[in-house]
């Protein structure tokens, strides 16, 4: 009798395990819903056709479900002087390798139509930035405003996340249609000599990269905000037209 309780138990052990391996087999032999190669979307009362490759993928069910969303973000890549869909390697390749080239883009909902409500908001947007810069040498065709505190700048201890930046402006300060913020010049860019002596003297070095603010494009209610590496600073303005002609091949008539 004290032998049968063993066997009865590995007896239930072994049809347990064959029940869990059937619904293991079962689960990969059943059909999956395969990925949408485009999504129908409304953003900010913007009927807009995109290419699933142009969302994260974490983003496709969330974006499936609101009738009219009050944002939308998509990832791409700068390859070559052309905008593309974002492929991401999933391996351990270093970030400032895998993502030098991604541009973030990012539409957010403003009321902003009319070109005089645009120039409104670029005027707030660089209030905002404005206060303690001083009017530096031109860079790509951007004004630069720089901050004013050079001797805390130069310190090669101040190599953090948290430093302040460095502000661009098109085409005046008073008549602004792009505006790009960016990682001051101490930080070095990934790979660079400087960047590696700091690495090995045990500094922190992130990679910089710049917000870039785009008041003039064709969608309504909205505006549009891309990130990407400093070193594409000097492709300020291709990418902007890329991005906003990317946005406007998505619109479809209501």
């Amino acid at each position: 009798m004290a032998q049968s309780l063993p066997r009865k138990r590995s007896f239930i052990r072994k049809i347990l395990l064959a029940f869990f391996c059937v619904a293991v087999l079962a689960w990969f032999a059943s059909p999956r819903k395969a990925l949408p190669i485009e999504l129908h979307l409304k953003v900010n009362e913007n009927h807009l056709l995109v290419p699933a490759d142009y969302i994260p993928r974490y983003m496709l069910n969330l974006y499936g479900q609101a009738k009219n969303r009050r944002g939308l973000l998509l990832q791409a890549e700068w390859k070559k002087g052309k905008l593309q869909p974002y492929i991401d390697p999933h391996d351990n390749t270093a970030i400032w390798i895998s993502h030098q080239d991604e541009v973030s883009i990012l539409v957010q909902h403003f009321r902003t139509n009319t070109p005089e409500e645009k120039y409104q908001l670029s005027q707030r947007f660089t209030s905002i930035w404005m206060p303690k810069r001083k009017l530096m040498a031109g860079r790509y065709g951007l004004l630069r405003y720089e901050h004013n505190d050079l001797p805390q700048r130069e310190k090669e201890d101040v190599v953090s996340a948290f430093y302040e930046q460095d502000l661009y402006l098109y085409p005046s300060r008073q008549q602004i249609e792009t505006q790009i913020v960016c990682d001051a010049d101490v930080f070095p860019d990934p790979g660079t000599a400087r960047a590696a002596a700091l690495q090995q003297r045990g500094k922190f070095v992130i990679n910089p990269r710049c917000s870039h603010e785009i008041f003039f494009h064709g969608l309504k209610d909205s505006h549009i905000q891309i990130g990407y590496f400093r070193s594409h600073l000097h492709e300020w303005r291709e990418i902007e037209q890329a991005v906003v002609e990317l946005l406007d091949s998505f619109r479809q008539a209501p």
